[in-house]
């Protein structure tokens, strides 16, 4: 039977990828190209079989070498486009397919995927401009039409996407897609029913769709119907393994969970979420350790060192310790600092148990006992080594790092580990085939601040630090930098840039008072250790910022954490408010928040900056609450009292003084901060070296001789707004200072985090 020729071969390859056998078209392709290395239809047919099957890059390189062998030819160039496109290179996706347009101005297909490019870029202008040049060649198009409305939502037109999305549907009106877009657009347009109704119609006609799940979740939350919400988000999840936000709006949920018996599947639950690398664990952390003390196993071992049963025992007992090695300890203490006194002593028994094993020479070294030194070392590391440590706890602490320095075990670097920051040990060689735990705590607690060491000197200077509290401020913060994070929560789908994020917050602010550039000069000014910086960053990929700060030290681990998340839209540098004025760059948008109250004049410092802000830009500011911020004081007042130092001793004995207030007093509210919980935390909010808190009424007065427009509040949780239209009907806006100042008498935690609120300069 004679060989078929190679015409044969790609015509039956054709037929096999046509329909859906990508593996036999690929098996029939790489047939031709053996008889024929150079044929341009294989190669390029190849490529796209390989980039389908998930083998990008061998699949791209095929295509190149197709598009070499295809000069003048459209349709390759655009199919190499399109594959760039799935591959993530935006920049190469745009420009062949530009390529592709000038072959062949008319294909209305180009001119689309130049417009989905364009918009994962950030440039909605020139998206828009694409979509409506696609449409000019293929009217109503569905698919067009549907991108074209979420296009505009992005924009800020909220009412141009309701009516491209409608029309969308009503050309194919089981796209589920535009089900879910236009959701978005009623949610953005304050339509909570349709919205709603818009979201079923996406999972009615998508039962797998991810995304519309989680929108679904978020629209019922905000009207308050949490049981449904957390049910929309278990689907999310389920059809979305992958799908980040989901799992962090359900983390968001399980934090506010409570029980009263043990519920293994909750606790696959939190274990889950507290390993997943896109989720920010610490707001789960208080209802984990809750669940967790529940399992009667656990349990019982937890009250016996709570109770001040002998630690050590547990570290020679295999079957205790198998225990209290439970997979939920060991991923709530590796990622989440616990925010509970109980916990905390159960840890420290735990501590000292390990220290006097050691020292009797009892000390397992099994790979369950490994694994929780290596947790509890995570939990030490993140808590900055704030529990107090007894004078025989230090002795036996420098016995081990004698032992450590002569070459130790992964059990013993792991212990001291949990008692000092064992980067400051030079010449420690690390364990030879450890474990991943060990990886991971040798990882974040040994390489990241070498990096951090690295980057220092790269930081430039704007200006000097002249101001005598700016620099008592920088000294604080070069010693204890904070917050230390670890994980940047994702709780947007792709980006969510400034002006859509405005529309949202403030949808009874005109529309036109609200434009800002799709490139947005952004200045971070008091950036700390960078999490707002690249929580904004992400967002508005298209956008510039430049992040000041006083502290090189949060400033490198600011610059370490934003590269390794690939964020190169930031630049750092270390300067003084105060000496920002001869910058000579204005802003569309700028971020203060936490940073003016901490300064002697804070009015100053927001003048200047008002001086850098372009006309009709935006800035967002954060500043204490004086009625929110009681207990703290009381408790600043009460370590003032006793004249500590704010050292780590002193921090240490400013925490137990606070712990050991009676139940019921002012002081003790500070209990109920995250911040109380870590070193650096409880410097900033008992021990920090100046402080301002405001009033509604000052701030009004702030906002008012700095020619500001006061825009709103912006809260974490919807719970605070939605109870103050409950309130106050005839301010569905929010912008009545005199209001909230009202509302705040009748709420006094409602801004325990800080009035967090926007301003506008006039154009």
């Amino acid at each position: 039977m004679p060989e078929p020729d190679v015409q044969s071969l790609i015509e039956r390859a054709s037929a096999e990828m046509q329909a859906g056998r990508a593996d036999a078209a690929e098996r029939l392709y790489r047939d031709v190209l053996a008889r024929d290395p150079e044929h341009a239809v294989a190669l390029h047919f190849l490529g796209l079989c390989l980039v389908q099957t998930g083998r990008a890059s061998e699949g791209l390189a095929y295509l190149a070498r197709s598009i070499a062998l295809l000069p003048g030819k459209a349709k390759p160039r655009h199919n190499y486009g399109v594959a760039l496109l799935q591959a993530g290179d935006l920049a190469a996706a745009e420009r062949e397919l530009l390529e592709a347009i000038r072959l062949e101005p008319e294909n209305a297909a180009s001119h689309h995927y130049l417009g989905m490019v364009r918009q994962r870029l950030g440039r909605l202008a020139e998206a828009a401009i694409a979509y409506r040049a696609a449409l000019e060649r293929a009217p109503d198009d569905p698919a067009v039409t549907s991108n074209l409305g979420f296009c505009l939502l992005e924009q800020g037109d909220v009412e141009g996407a309701q009516a491209w999305l409608r029309r969308s549907i009503a050309r194919e009106p089981r796209n589920a897609v535009a089900h879910n877009n236009l959701g978005s657009a009623l949610s953005a347009g304050g339509d909570a029913a349709g919205a709603i109704a818009s979201f079923r119609s996406a999972v009615e006609l998508a039962p797998t769709y991810a995304l519309a799940w989680y929108n679904l979740a978020l629209a019922l939350r905000r009207t308050g119907d949490y049981d449904g919400a957390f049910g929309a988000l278990r689907s999310a999840v389920q059809h979305g393994p992958d799908f980040a936000p989901a799992w962090q709006a359900l983390a968001d949920e399980l934090a506010h969970a409570e029980f009263d018996a043990w519920d293994p599947r909750a606790a696959e639950d939190f274990t889950q979420i507290l390993r997943h690398p896109a989720v920010d664990a610490a707001p789960l952390a208080r209802a984990a350790a809750a669940l967790l003390v529940l399992d009667p196993a656990f349990g019982s071992a937890f009250r016996g060192l709570v109770s001040g049963g002998a630690p050590a025992g547990v570290w020679s007992d295999a079957a205790r310790l198998q225990a209290l090695a439970h997979p939920l300890l060991l991923a709530l203490i590796e990622d989440a600092v616990v925010p509970d006194p109980e916990f905390e002593l159960f840890l420290r028994a735990l501590r000292r148990g390990a220290l006097e094993s050691w020292q009797a020479g009892t000390l397992q070294g099994s790979p369950p006992a490994v694994g929780l030194l290596c947790a509890l070392a995570q939990q030490c590391f993140l808590d900055e080594y704030v529990w107090p440590e007894s004078a025989d706890e230090a002795a036996v602490v420098e016995r081990l790092v004698a032992r450590v320095g002569a070459g130790a075990s992964a059990a013993e670097v792991a212990l001291l580990a949990a008692c000092r920051p064992i980067a400051a040990y030079r010449g420690m060689r690390r364990p030879f085939d450890a474990g991943a735990a060990f990886a991971r705590m040798w990882r974040r607690q040994v390489e990241e601040p070498s990096e951090e060491a690295r980057l220092r000197p790269e930081i430039p200077v704007i200006g000097a630090i002249e101001d005598a509290t700016s620099r008592a401020v920088q000294a604080q913060y070069e010693r204890n930098p904070y917050p230390r994070w670890h994980r940047l929560p994702q709780t947007h789908v792709g980006a969510y840039p400034l002006g859509r994020a405005l529309r949202a917050l403030f949808p009874h602010v005109d529309p036109g008072r609200l434009r800002v550039p799709e490139a947005p000069r952004i200045l971070a000014a008091g950036c700390g250790s960078g999490f707002q910086v690249a929580v904004t960053a992400s967002r508005n990929r298209s956008g510039q910022v430049l992040a000041v700060d006083l502290s090189r030290t949060s400033l490198a681990y600011a610059m370490r954490r934003c590269r390794e998340l690939g964020l190169a839209n930031v630049r750092f540098a270390q300067a003084d408010i105060l000496a920002l004025g001869s910058l000579g760059e204005r802003f569309d948008w700028i971020e203060c928040g936490g940073v003016l109250h901490h300064m002697r004049d804070p009015l100053a410092g927001w003048r200047v900056l008002c001086t850098l802000l372009a006309p009709g830009g935006v800035m967002k500011v954060a500043l204490y609450s004086e009625i929110a911020r009681r207990g703290v004081v009381a408790a600043r007042e009460l370590v003032a009292r006793e004249g500590l130092v704010p050292d780590l001793a002193g921090i240490r004995a400013a925490r137990q003084l606070i712990l050991a207030q009676p139940i019921g007093s002012a002081a003790r509210e500070a209990l109920l901060t995250a911040d109380f919980w870590t070193a650096s935390g409880a410097r900033d909010l008992v021990m920090h070296v100046e402080e301002h808190r405001y009033t509604t009424t000052e701030l009004a007065t702030m906002i008012d001789a700095l020619g500001l427009e006061f825009l709103g509040f912006e809260f974490d949780v919807p719970e605070t707004p939605n109870q103050y239209r409950v309130e106050h009907p005839d301010d569905p806006g929010g912008r009545s200072l005199a209001n909230w100042g009202a509302f705040e008498a009748r709420h006094p935690h409602a801004f325990a985090r800080m009035y967090q609120f926007w301003v506008r300069k006039p154009d």
